[in-house]
């Protein structure tokens, strides 16, 4: 497995994911924390100015390059790191991706929308990337973390916030290699098993939902008809007995059923993992020796679309208020609004 870091954030996560990432940058000031460290590949001295198209004609100009830098990595598993609010990461995920592909890799992207109050370019930089990924997102696997909730939830310390994508990052790609005891379970689970979900194509999410009380809550998607794969795990405590736990496979079954209705044309992946269980997230106090975690892929894109389409329109309407502000003029045009138009 390979991880790659994309823009100033794409590193800083990188770094933080894997010891030996490959990273690229369009801003010599912005490797300069990496240089010493890690393989850093620069593409440009000024940088793409926070702004999508600037980085998208960098890419274009060195297309040949970046090709050469990453044909050591083929027919691999990649994780790329990205800000969507950043020039150079969010316009670089499109001809990276497309480059990967061709040389037979399957790709995982972990990707970061700008808060709010960050407003343009950066607003329009996360719309214009998702709309730059739309034609190859049945290939590529997506996951988005929302700046905007993890600052609220860590009262914006940045630190807190990058711990919090890499830990959730961690957990989905590593969780059976790190978070699973290989105690007696009754339905077991395989690397290559969970490798077909994550990268398996389509907006990805993480679920930590009491499956014995509700279906699973993500992000943004949810399950539906459209579905494409779905892993479903039973954590329970490594102190439970056996048989015990052959009576908790009986309430992991029901659960299953429930939630099949919900995905009829997925691949539904179930599995009873052990390990030390934390919290439950159930309702109810008294159960503290079971959880469910829930990832899906290739979820219906609707709710992601409503959550871009807002973006975009507040995008849109900031760069016309910036336009007529500073020039006398409207320069977002019809044209211009269809660029953000996903």
């Amino acid at each position: 497995m390979r991880t790659i870091g994309v823009g100033n954030t794409g590193m800083i996560l990188a770094t933080m994911f894997a010891q030996k990432p490959l990273l690229f940058s369009t801003a010599k000031e912005d490797s300069t924390n990496f240089n010493n460290k890690f393989d850093v590949r620069v593409y440009s001295k000024d940088g793409a100015s926070k702004r999508f198209k600037v980085g998208e004609e960098i890419w274009t100009e060195n297309i040949d390059k970046v090709a050469k830098d990453l044909a050591e990595i083929k027919n691999e598993k990649v994780i790329i790191f990205s800000s969507l609010g950043g020039g150079s990461g969010s316009s670089s995920l499109n001809p990276f991706s497309q480059i990967l592909l061709h040389n037979g890799n399957e790709i995982l992207i972990f990707a970061v929308l700008p808060y709010k109050k960050e407003i343009n370019p950066p607003l329009s930089n996360a719309v214009q990337a998702i709309n730059s990924l739309m034609p190859i997102i049945a290939e590529v696997s997506v996951m988005l973390f929302d700046n905007e909730k993890l600052l609220n939830m860590y009262d914006n310390d940045w630190t807190k916030v990058n711990a919090h994508i890499i830990k959730r990052a961690d957990y989905i790609v590593n969780l059976l290699r790190k978070y699973n005891d290989n105690d007696y379970s009754p339905l077991t689970l395989d690397q290559s098993e969970l490798d077909s979900v994550i990268f398996g194509g389509g907006f990805l999410d993480f679920s930590d939902t009491f499956l014995e009380e509700g279906m699973p809550k993500f992000e943004y998607g949810s399950m539906s008809k459209d579905t494409k794969n779905c892993l479903i795990a039973m954590y329970v405590d490594s102190s439970v007995s056996s048989k015990k736990l052959d009576l908790y496979h009986k309430d992991f079954t029901e659960v299953l059923k429930k939630t099949s209705g919900r995905i009829p044309r997925a691949r539904l992946i179930p599995g009873i993992l052990r390990a030390k269980v934390n919290r439950s997230n159930s309702e109810n106090p008294k159960v503290t020796d079971r959880a469910y975690i829930t990832i899906a892929s290739g979820l219906g894109i609707e709710k992601y679309l409503e959550k871009i389409s807002k973006i975009r329109d507040v995008a849109i309407e900031k760069a016309k208020g910036y336009s007529k502000e500073y020039k006398g003029k409207t320069i977002v045009k019809e044209h211009a609004g269809e660029i953000l138009d996903i």
